[in-house]
């Protein structure tokens, strides 16, 4: 299984980074190859959801997820459901600095069922995942600045 964590300080106050990243339903907007978002169900704590990935080369691909979260805490844990993966787990944790400035500590683990799928992910992990960071961090800029 690939694993990864990555901590930023962020110039924004981190209940409306929390926001962004728990607003599930804009991604389509500003996640590279998310091209929908299916909410299953939603209520104050959790939320069923699928992603609708299409990379340029690949047929679109569904990634079913559960996403708990703590809004006094400020915590995000999403956990795979189906779709192509063997596994997928990622965490949003957001500390208050000082005012306007966030530490955002983002991990995810995650395992394709086929081997080289596998391999491909990890070989571009590093892009996706600073993409990722940087749709988020541009997101922010727009809508907290």
């Amino acid at each position: 299984m690939k694993s990864s964590v990555r901590e930023e300080i962020i110039d924004h106050d981190a209940k409306g980074l929390f926001d962004i990243v728990l607003d599930i339903e804009s991604y389509p907007y500003f996640i590279p190859w998310c091209s929908a978002m299916k909410v299953r169900s939603k209520n104050e704590k959790e939320i069923y959801a699928d992603m609708i990935v299409w990379y340029k080369y690949f047929m679109p691909q569904t990634f079913g997820s559960h996403v708990k979260f703590d809004k006094k805490k400020l915590n995000i844990n999403t956990t795979y459901i189906e779709g192509p993966l063997k596994d997928l787990k990622t965490n949003w944790i957001f500390k208050s600095l000082k005012k306007n400035q966030t530490l955002i500590s983002f991990t995810v683990e995650f395992e394709f069922k086929r081997f080289l799928h596998q391999r491909i992910a990890e070989a571009f992990f590093p892009l996706i995942e600073n993409k990722m960071i940087e749709s988020f961090k541009d997101r922010a800029n727009e809508i907290l600045d």
